[in-house]
Order: structure tokens, then C-alpha cells, then sequence
């Protein structure tokens, strides 16, 4: 056993470092225990022969979280971030998400035939975007603050939350998928755009914030998201913390409702008097615990059987462009490409899942060309596919560690017709790669040990998450064993995870009810 700290941390992922912050605000002592050869978890990057990728996520919201929870941790820098934008494409419409009015005209001019259905679209949805502008991009986030400016904080938050009438009650409860359905009956290619976008059965208010951060809200560290990620590690760590990378947990130790300790697959233990899980809670249930019955059966069969959100395959294309060629094809730092109005993620049968539905396509370099070498370019192709599609990626196994010929195979074919589609929006593409590799839902799976390569948490179907009706759960049965990040919260994502390491770390100490209330 190593020296006792106040806290083991599980995870160096935006929770995990977050969490070790605040913590040394509070004058404790913690060490953080990661699985990856590098801190980041969802939000890694590699480096290949100069050219820089993203692995998970491409960029981040803001939504009056992320920004006050660095400025709290002294470590905002607004020359850090740049706005990442969004353009939109489908097989009949081509727009840039930089204005809702101006997103109107476009979608009118691509649908005739729905202009009075888009022009009550538009007028609904704008009014409520700005409620949100109002409550998210006005301040700090109401759980962030303390005392009086929390006080103000909720009733600003209730005075805007009032301004959306009737919708704002409904927002909880009705899913984006009817609420299009009203506008357009009679339009499926625009009542699944605007009402499924890729996600089942996604809360109403969830679509907006998507609405509201797509056009307002989106942001993206000038160093790469793994820069930003080095840059929470090398204060942690500057400020006294400890990290052990390749250091995965494989024993959480037990004693009756308390953890003694944690074992890494290494052999090292690490004791504590408090622990922080921040990675994946069936891991934890099923595989870490030494002796798992303190927590309640029903739970962890609840826990164990709930869906988690989509996956991906991801391409890092070097491309022999430079920024302003690249620029003329894919206008902005995001082009999200529908090729087919469906639905196919979740699909395990369809040889052509990877060629359906939609595609991200994402640039770094383009605005900041330090990462890809110079007269070349970064880019970044996501496709949404299941973990266990064509038997399990031709491995026959969920075990995402193995790797068979026939793996590698369709890894291959895959990348090369990700490459091909992508042509309608970077004509040529093909002929100017200088650089290539591909990740499957199996790569991220390795990467970070979420269950199925899930790269949000819990599914954003309100219908089947678990988490749906309670939001947050931070606590589990055992009594100095917490959870943060991605799983602990819903529907997650970077800014609540990063939130979530506040929360928890003054709630260990403090009580989690004195979060919410002052």
C-alpha cells in the first residue's frame, strides 16, 4: 500500500482532473489513477506525423459552466478558446448554423413545399433559445455559485424558465420527436432532422440546448482538446497532485459498506480516506468491487442492463490541402452531413449501416493551423455505429481488446468508404490523403473502458435511461465511494462531467443537499 491520501480519484478524464482541483482548493490531498498512457479519456488526441486528431469529442458547449469552472480553478484564458461552428447538410439543404433567422431562409429555400411549417418552427424554437441564452450564457450555472449569487442565480433562472409558458413545463417531459411531428406531419425528411436527429426519443429541452449551443455556443481549445486536457493535468500536478498513468483499477477493496482500497492491475494499492469513481459504473458493480452485495441487487441489475449512449467510428485523415482550400469545401469547423434520413447506429445486420445517417466532419487546422503541418490539414470523419455490428466487428466476441484478421479487414473497408461519402462534401478527398487511420467503437471501448465504446454516458433516449427522472447520483451505497463524470450525471456530457468535480468534492466533505441549496 501506498502513503494514505484524502482521496484516490478514478480516472483522468475532464472529471477526473477537475475533481483533484477542487480538491486542492480545499487544501486536500488526492491522486488519480488512469487507465490510458495520457490524461483525457473521451476527450484525448493523438498526435501523427505532425497532423493533430481529436478521439471523442470534437468540441464543447459552454452553457455558463465550463468557463466559471476554470476561472474558479485560475486557469481561464479566453485566448485559449476559439468559436467552433457549425454548417448542416443534407442531400437537399446546405446551411450554416450562424443565425436562426438566417437558418430559416435556408431551410425554406431547400423545403418549398414547408415554408409555412418552417416559418412556425422557427418561431418557436428562436424564442427559446434565447430563454436558454438567457439562463446558461448570463453568468455562471446556479449549482456553480454560493450564497446570495445563488439566490439571484435560481430566480433568474425561475423568471426565465417562466418566460417559456406552457413549452418550458413540457420541455421535461415531451420528446423532441413530437414536438416536430406537430410542425410536420406531412414532411418526414424535416419532422426527423429537427425531431430525431440521430437520438430516439431525446427530451424536448435537450434538443434545444442542442439548438442553442450549435448557433451560440460551441467552443474549442486553441491547443486541441488534448492540449486543454494536459494543461488541467500540468496544474494538478503542479499544485501537488499525482498522476499514474497506464494504471488501471481492477480491485476496489471492501469492508462491509467501506472501500479500504484500490488494487491496479499492476499490483500498486492506493488507500484513501474517500474514493471517486469517474468511469463506468458497470465496471465497477461487476468487475472492481471485491464484494459487490453491499450494493442492492435490484440496483445493480438496473445499472448493469442500462443502455449507454451512441458510439462511433472515427477517421484522422491527413489531407494534403491547406486551410484556405479546405476552408472553400467545408465552410466552417464542423459540417455535420446527414446522408440519409435515418437512423441506423444501433443497426447490427446492415452491411451499409457506416454509409447511412450521419457523419461528422471536423476540422482543427482550420482555424488554427499549428495542428497539421504547415500547407496541410487535420480532419476528422465520425460515423455513428454500433459496438456489436457485424458480429461484433468479425471479432465473434464482446471483448474489445481482441482483434482478428477479418477485424482489421472491415476496419479497412469501412475507413475507405467513409472516405468515398465524404466526397460529396470535399470532392477529390480521396486523391490528397497523405495520412490515415481509422478507431471503431472496439478502439474507444480500449481507450477508455466505457461499456459498447459509448462516448456520452447513458443513452439520451428518455424512454430507456435509467437516470431520466433523477438527473444526478453521486452517492453509491458505499459510504466514502463517489461517483463523477460522464455516468454519474444526465444526459452529461464535458461541461456537467467538469461540473460534477465540484460537486462532488465539496460534497464529500460538505454534504451534497448543501450544493443544491446554498
Amino acid at each position: 500500500m501506498t502513503d494514505k491520501v484524502d482521496v484516490v480519484i478514478i480516472g483522468g478524464g475532464i472529471a477526473g482532473l477537475c475533481t483533484g482541483l477542487y480538491l486542492q482548493k480545499m487544501g486536500k490531498r488526492s491522486i488519480i489513477l488512469e487507465h490510458g498512457k495520457q490524461v483525457g479519456g473521451n476527450m484525448s488526441g493523438i498526435w501523427r506525423k505532425g497532423f493533430y486528431f481529436d478521439c471523442g469529442d470534437q468540441s464543447t458547449e459552454e452553457v455558463g459552466i465550463l468557463f466559471p469552472v476554470l476561472k474558479e480553478l485560475d486557469l481561464y484564458d479566453p485566448d485559449d478558446w476559439v468559436r467552433a461552428r457549425f454548417r448542416y447538410v443534407t442531400p437537399d439543404c446546405d446551411v450554416m448554423m450562424y443565425d436562426y433567422d438566417e437558418m430559416r431562409e435556408g431551410f425554406k429555400k431547400a423545403f418549398p413545399g414547408s415554408k409555412a411549417e418552417l416559418d412556425r418552427w422557427f418561431d418557436f424554437i428562436k424564442p427559446q433559445c434565447e430563454s436558454m441564452r438567457r439562463m446558461m450564457g448570463e453568468g455562471a450555472f446556479n449549482l456553480l455559485l454560493e450564497g446570495k449569487e445563488k439566490v439571484r442565480a435560481n430566480l433568474r433562472m425561475l423568471i426565465n424558465s417562466a418566460s417559456m409558458g406552457t413549452t418550458g413545463m413540457k420541455m421535461m417531459s415531451m420528446t423532441g420527436e413530437e414536438k416536430a411531428l406537430e410542425y410536420f406531419p406531412d414532411e418526414p425528411r424535416l419532422s426527423y432532422l429537427f425531431g430525431v436527429g440521430g437520438a430516439e426519443n431525446m427530451l424536448l429541452m435537450m434538443h434545444m440546448t442542442f439548438w442553442y449551443s450549435f448557433v451560440q455556443d460551441y467552443w474549442y481549445p486553441s491547443a486541441g482538446l488534448q492540449g486543454f486536457m494536459y494543461k488541467l493535468a500540468d496544474a494538478y500536478q503542479e499544485r501537488g497532485g499525482v498522476i499514474h498513468l497506464k494504471s488501471t483499477v481492477d480491485k476496489v477493496i471492501t469492508s462491509g459498506p467501506w472501500v479500504t482500497g484500490v488494487e491496479t492491475s499492476g499490483g500498486e494499492r492506493f488507500r484513501a480516506d474517500h474514493y471517486v469513481n469517474t468511469g463506468n459504473p458497470k465496471r465497477l458493480i461487476n468487475e472492481m468491487l471485491d464484494d459487490n452485495r453491499v450494493w442492492p441487487y435490484r440496483d445493480r441489475q438496473i445499472t448493469t442492463a442500462a443502455p449507454v449512449s451512441q458510439s462511433i467510428c472515427s477517421a484522422f485523415l491527413g489531407v494534403d490541402m491547406d486551410a484556405e482550400e479546405l476552408k472553400k469545401h467545408m465552410k466552417d469547423h464542423h459540417t455535420l452531413y446527414w446522408r440519409s434520413y435515418e437512423s441506423v447506429g444501433l443497426d447490427m445486420y446492415d452491411p451499409e449501416a457506416h454509409n447511412k445517417g450521419w457523419a461528422m466532419l471536423s476540422a482543427p487546422s482550420l482555424h488554427l493551423p499549428h495542428l497539421a503541418p504547415e500547407g496541410k490539414s487535420s480532419l476528422n470523419i465520425q460515423v455513428n455505429t454500433s459496438y456489436h455490428w457485424q458480429n461484433g466487428w468479425a471479432t465473434g466476441t464482446d471483448d474489445p481488446f481482441s482483434r482478428t484478421p477479418q477485424y482489421r479487414k472491415l476496419k479497412k473497408k469501412v475507413l475507405d468508404d467513409i472516405i468515398r461519402e465524404s466526397e460529396y462534401i470535399i470532392p477529390g478527398l480521396s486523391e490528397k490523403i497523405v495520412y490515415k487511420e481509422m478507431a471503431t467503437p472496439r478502439s474507444f471501448s480500449r481507450w477508455t473502458l466505457n461499456p459498447e465504446g459509448a462516448i456520452m454516458g447513458w443513452t439520451y433516449d428518455s424512454l430507456k435511461a435509467h437516470m431520466a427522472k433523477t438527473y444526478a447520483r453521486f452517492r453509491t451505497p458505499y459510504k466514502n465511494l463517489f461517483m463523477a463524470g460522464q455516468y454519474a450525471t444526465w444526459p452529461a456530457g464535458v461541461v456537467f462531467s467538469a461540473m460534477s468535480g465540484k460537486i462532488v468534492s465539496k460534497g464529500i466533505y460538505g454534504g451534497f443537499w448543501r450544493q443544491l441549496l446554498y
